[in-house]
């Protein structure tokens, strides 16, 4: 290891405040972005403490995102990194006698990320890695069993994969509205992240209707994902971005619980009649509050269904799935009865996580319902009809893209 911090010249009198760079995907010259190694940049405005190092590949390559931007807002800026990593490429070639002499076998790999952290832990704020890191100690921790040298550099990076303090920047848009502001203009599927200090998600993006910026909650399209599921997976969300999903409850909350946002929700009939209703004040409060629903200020020309009347009025309500009870039903769950989760009172004037229905259907009202569009029923034969295409999709309610 003092190998390592040698040939990397750390410096023991640093008197620059902690760097906050990210780890980003570097890029080939000539080549579309590489998606094979982890680079770590010095802070913007500030040579380096001590200098990153190029990182060997050890996850799996991440799957490709349809027309993911170059957000350069969220990527360390300055002219000299490509200049750094060269350097440190060659710094790297000249650990590997040192390396094989204490790591053995594996060399290239297992050198490669101890140097990484050797050259930037102390320096860099990498809670907001925590998954990544996490993946790097168990690499280390079986391929060096016996190694008592690497021992305590390995409780170092099980601690920081533990994080105490949230990260302080994001690494990702939080939502479609905020890439539509960076100048991407195209439909797709984009990477964000709606809270802070969880995850990364791939989100379709609307960012045309109505002035674009929207990002897609809810989709269905065709019956291939089943929306009867648990509590616990109305949270984390399922599906596919590019087909059917529900992106999670927990997300629905990250995204509306500060400043004010819009619903749109879109209907779609097997007569390819397209109708619409628009909630400028829509929110989902937090798991505590059970993911209550605020869909207040609307327009369109779908009807109201969320607000229906005093007995069936989903505003307001809290969220319920079958093992999940909080409706205002006394003989039963809505959740259980209709096979979905939504924000059910006593049960539904709407209800757009029902069954896939492939046009009229007969018994439980349990497909895809909203109880004010102008065809419901069948007369003469009774059957309902359910929707061939909805999705729900909100933005920010004072968005500059709007119109």
């Amino acid at each position: 290891m003092l190998a390592v911090l040698l040939c990397c010249q750390a410096s023991a009198d640093c008197t620059q405040p902690p760097c906050r760079d990210n780890l980003v995907a570097a890029a080939c010259e000539g080549q579309p972005p590489c998606r094979d190694n982890l680079v770590a940049a010095a802070c913007e405005g500030q040579p380096p403490c001590r200098r990153a190092v190029l990182l060997p590949a050890i996850l799996d390559a991440p799957r490709q995102v349809e027309h993911k931007p170059d957000l350069g807002r969220f990527r360390p800026q300055g002219g000299g990194v490509k200049e750094r990593l060269v350097r440190l490429q060659r710094c790297m070639l000249s650990l590997q006698d040192t390396e094989a002499v204490w790591i053995g076998q594996d060399s290239n790999l297992l050198g490669g990320i101890l140097a990484l952290m050797a050259a930037v832990l102390t320096e860099c704020d990498l809670h907001c890695h925590s998954q990544a890191l996490g993946a790097m100690a168990k690499r280390l921790g079986s391929a060096a069993v016996g190694r008592e040298g690497e021992k305590d550099l390995l409780l170092f990076l099980k601690s920081i994969t533990r994080p105490t303090v949230a990260p302080l920047e994001r690494l990702h848009p939080q939502d479609c509205a905020e890439i539509h502001r960076l100048g991407v203009k195209e439909n797709g599927i984009y990477t964000i992240q709606p809270e802070l200090a969880g995850p990364a998600v791939e989100a379709k993006c609307d960012m045309v209707t109505t002035g674009g910026g929207w990002t897609v909650v809810q989709n269905r399209q065709d019956g291939s994902v089943d929306f009867n599921r648990t509590w616990q997976e109305y949270r984390r969300g399922f599906g596919n971005p590019q087909g059917e999903l529900w992106l999670g409850n927990a997300a629905l909350h990250a995204l509306t619980s500060a400043g004010q946002h819009q619903l749109r929700v879109e209907l779609e009939d097997w007569h390819q009649q397209r109708r619409h209703a628009t909630y400028n004040h829509f929110k989902v409060a937090a798991e505590a509050q059970r993911y209550r629903l605020t869909a207040r200020e609307y327009s369109g020309d779908a009807g109201n269904a969320l607000s229906y009347s005093k007995r069936y009025n989903h505003d307001g309500r809290s969220f319920s799935t079958t093992d999940r009870d909080h409706d205002r039903y006394a003989a039963g769950g809505c959740g259980q009865y209709y096979g979905a989760g939504w924000w059910f009172d006593a049960c539904l004037a709407a209800n757009l996580n029902g069954r896939y229905h492939r046009g009229r259907y007969g018994g439980v009202t349990d497909g895809i319902y909203w109880g004010t569009w102008y065809i419901l029923t069948d007369g003469r034969t009774g059957e309902r009809y359910s929707f061939r295409r909805v999705e729900m999709k909100i933005r920010p309610r004072h968005f500059a893209g709007s119109t």
